[in-house]
């Protein structure tokens, strides 16, 4: 059996001096995590003031906003109607654009003629032949035959009488009696029932004249046009 090789022995001088060595090397060790130590403290010291640092600005920036005048509210934006432009025939007010000349519908006759547009005269007036007042229900009527140049036939109308008016010919100084009629008419998309003298206008060039009264408040004149508004038809005459 083989002995253990001998383990060395030291001396007392090499013992002291290994252990001054561990010694020295704790210390150093020791001396090192104090250093760590205190850097740390530091640290910490330094992190809490920079903290308390922004606390403070924090709390002077609250302490303005709150000072500073509430924000005014946001105006509200309105939805607005849009106003629709005025077609063709119309005003900006809505009332109907004529022209010298438009096409005007009668009910009574149930056909449309071509009207001249004076504003020069104060009554309207339609071609009229063989005029006859008659009596029904105990009221005046008038019958007369619409007729012009441009017509291949007479139509005859039958309307009751308003009354009498007296008007003077251009030609000549006397009063001329003529009787007067309401009939139902239409321009456009406006129907109205408006007077009518009857004289016989065959030899003129339009069968029909609309004067002021008629044209007062619901249309507007512009003598540089003609027939602005379309012709009437059957079909479109409620």
């Amino acid at each position: 059996m083989e002995k253990a090789p001998p383990v060395p022995t030291l001396t007392l001088a090499e013992l002291r001096t290994e252990i001054n060595l561990s010694e020295q090397r704790l210390q150093t060790s020791m001396e090192q995590q104090q250093k760590q130590y205190v850097q740390q403290q530091h640290l910490l010291v330094q992190l809490n003031t920079d903290v308390n640092n922004m606390k403070e600005s924090v709390k002077k920036v609250d302490s303005k906003l709150e000072s500073l005048p509430p924000e005014p509210p946001k105006p509200m934006a309105i939805p607005t109607e849009k106003c629709q432009a005025p077609s063709q025939g119309h005003t900006v007010d809505g009332k109907l654009l004529v022209g010298e000349a438009e096409w005007i519908w009668v009910d009574a006759a149930n056909d449309a003629f071509q009207a001249r547009v004076d504003t020069g005269a104060t009554t309207s007036s339609i071609s009229a032949q063989d005029i006859t007042i008659f009596e029904r229900n105990g009221k005046n009527w008038v019958r007369f035959f619409l007729s012009h140049q441009e017509m291949d036939d007479k139509i005859q109308i039958e309307a009751p009488l308003v009354r009498h008016v007296r008007v003077r010919q251009a030609s000549a100084d006397d009063l001329d009696r003529r009787p007067v009629v309401r009939l139902a008419v239409r321009i456009g998309d406006m129907t109205e029932k408006a007077e009518f003298t009857l004289k016989d206008r065959s030899d003129m060039t339009f069968p029909v004249l609309l004067g002021r009264e008629f044209l007062k408040d619901i249309a507007v004149v512009d003598v540089a046009r003609e027939y602005i508004q379309p012709k009437p038809k059957l079909k479109d005459v409620k």
